[in-house]
């Protein structure tokens, strides 16, 4: 039998082989079956049923995963206890059931429908995977309707999982019962719920396989490579043998990368480095910190938004502030305020369209227009400020006006907790984070305007090469080693060394080996990213002297390449510092 390879995206690094175990797909109904007026109450009383039994599952589902994993990844149904419990999201499917005389099914599906478009819109790619959160919960109701529940065929042993794609839930119970040696997904990305447990967990997943459930049967063998994101269906021996070896590499590679998260942050030379975390969910803190991470280098707040359909109240965003805060000790936590607006919409508001959303009304030009939200926020932050470890960072800043502007709101909101007798440090380090080209070409005034700076090169880089990676057009223009990014980058690093204020990158920048010691030639020392990589870029940069890598890069910089760029990078450290790149491959 010839064997087919696949490519699709590694979500979670590591490669296994074994035999395909496929999943059913939750499918909502399209039948709008109609009921007499009388079977209306008869029906709310069915779909009540429902959501006990649908509580009783997700509160046995979040016991069974805190003790086979631990406390860090049951925050996932914490969460769908929290929709379950919306009464917005109920009421909303019992309105249905009323108004159009309807089965709960019905009412279940067009309320999923509802959500789906609303979630669709959403640009940022995080908290449009959250959608999968609202579907996990509704399904799961819809499913509880009948009154058996009907399971997929099972095969014995270890197994690939492959599925069209996993619910938190599905995810959730499937990896973490010890048999799924891999994931492959025909949906997801770096961000779902799936591709962050199964990093969690160590196992390999690989998503955006196009057509792969009809390309499989039950029992077929299958390679996961999890690292390159490829998936090799009935392998040919010869193909088993190079991918076993191949397995021993990376095994033998994340051996040495634990080994790293309790030593020194700190190169060959002396030179001191801080890899710091990215988290969007406050039970991430205690993962982080236990991979080596010196701080919470940026919380994305707009997953608070998403815990319910009605607005966050100052109460919701202080509980969680406060316990990032408590939970991080003494290490500094840097909160983002909210970047939404545009594409990146709310499911409680009804943002406008807008023709251009990417260029348009988002991130701190949203909160600027919607203040009373904004201060809500700030009033949250500032009071788990008193734990005196928290950072206030603003996104997308574009002009000193808008630095100035935040400065009055947040001098009034200081004013509100003064009089309210609320305790908050006074002195809270302000940031804005360095994302748009013209603030890049202004650091020199803005540095001067606050307390720190932090790059987002993702978007800096989009927004600086007019290139949107997602479209597969134009995606191989986006280039992180171009010559006007590195330009750009140590201009930026250098004038905020000039003024003695703190920098920071927090793009995926940070997380990549070659562009971090880029970055570290530049001076930087402030790395901040997904938790799970920061064991691999500590190895990486404690590898190396900080002088060598500065006079490569000093030479680097002035390539008229990214390509000339890597080349030279990889040739030059490989030349000096061998073990900076011993990877898995």
């Amino acid at each position: 039998m010839e064997y087919i390879r696949l490519r699709g995206i590694g979500v979670s690094p590591g490669i296994a082989q074994g035999k395909v175990h496929l999943t059913e797909r939750i499918i909502f109904t399209s039948r709008k079956e109609t009921i007499s007026p009388d079977q209306i109450e008869k029906e709310l009383e069915r779909l009540d049923r429902s959501v006990k039994r649908t509580k009783t599952q997700l509160v046995e589902i979040k016991s069974g995963l805190e003790k086979k994993i631990g406390t860090e990844h049951a925050f996932i149904f914490e969460a769908h206890l929290m929709i379950l419990e919306d009464k917005a999201l109920m009421n909303g499917v019992k309105s249905i059931i009323e108004q159009e005389s309807v089965r709960a099914e019905w009412a279940i599906s067009q309320t999923h429908d509802k959500y789906t478009k609303i979630f669709e819109t959403i640009e940022d790619e995080y908290i449009r995977e959250r959608q999968t959160d609202v579907s996990d919960v509704l399904s799961k109701i819809h499913t509880n309707l009948a009154p058996t529940v009907s399971k997929a065929q099972e095969i014995d042993g270890e197994k690939i999982l492959v599925a069209h794609d996993l619910l938190p839930s599905e995810a959730a119970t499937c990896l973490s019962r010890g048999d799924i040696l891999a994931v492959a997904l025909e949906t997801g990305g770096q961000t779902s719920h799936t591709a962050i447990l199964a990093r969690s967990l160590n196992i390999p997943a690989v998503v955006g396989l196009r057509n792969i459930t009809r390309s499989v049967k039950i029992g077929d063998t299958l390679i996961v490579d999890g690292t390159d994101g490829e998936v090799i269906i009935n392998p040919a021996t010869t193909i088993r043998r190079e991918f076993v070896s191949k397995k021993k590499k990376y095994d033998d590679y994340q051996r040495e990368l634990k080994k790293t998260a309790t030593l020194e942050s700190v190169t060959l030379d002396g030179y001191e480095f801080y890899p710091m975390a990215n988290i969007e969910l406050p039970e991430e803190v205690k993962q982080a910190f236990s991979l080596g991470a010196k701080g919470i280098g940026l919380f994305r707040s707009e997953f608070i938004y998403l815990q319910s359909s009605a607005l966050p109240t100052e109460e919701d965003h202080f509980r969680i502030y406060s316990r990032i805060a408590e939970e991080a000790g003494e290490a500094p936590v840097y909160i983002r305020t909210i970047d939404v607006g545009g594409e990146k919409n709310l499911p409680q508001m009804k943002i406008e369209k807008e023709p251009n959303p990417a260029l348009g009304l988002r991130a701190i030009r949203f909160s600027l227009q919607e203040r009373n939200l904004f201060k809500i926020q700030l009033r949250a932050i500032l009071r788990a400020s008193a734990f005196n470890n928290v950072h206030v960072l603003f996104p997308m800043v574009t002009e000193i006006e808008e630095v100035a502007e935040i400065k009055i709101l947040l001098e009034e909101v200081k004013e509100d907790l003064r009089r309210a007798d609320q305790p908050f440090n006074d002195k809270i380090p302000l940031g804005i984070m360095i994302e748009v080209p013209a603030a890049a070409a202004i650091t020199d005034l803005l540095v001067q305007e606050v307390d720190y700076l932090s790059i987002g090169t993702n978007d800096l880089i989009q927004y600086f090469l007019a290139v949107d990676r997602s479209n597969e057009y134009v995606s191989y223009l986006y280039k992180p080693l171009h010559p006007a990014i590195l330009r750009t980058l140590r201009s930026i690093i250098e004038t905020a060394r000039k003024y003695n204020k703190t920098v920071t990158v927090c793009g995926e920048m940070a997380a990549d080996p070659l562009s971090a010691l880029v970055l570290l030639g530049f001076g930087l020392k402030h790395f901040s990213m997904n938790p799970i990589f920061i064991p691999r870029i500590k190895k990486t940069l404690r590898a190396v002297q900080f002088a060598t890598v500065q006079k490569i890069v000093q030479k680097a910089v002035t390539l008229k390449s990214a390509q000339e760029v890597e080349e030279y990078m990889l040739e030059k450290i490989l030349a000096r510092h061998p073990e900076a790149f011993l990877m898995s491959s």
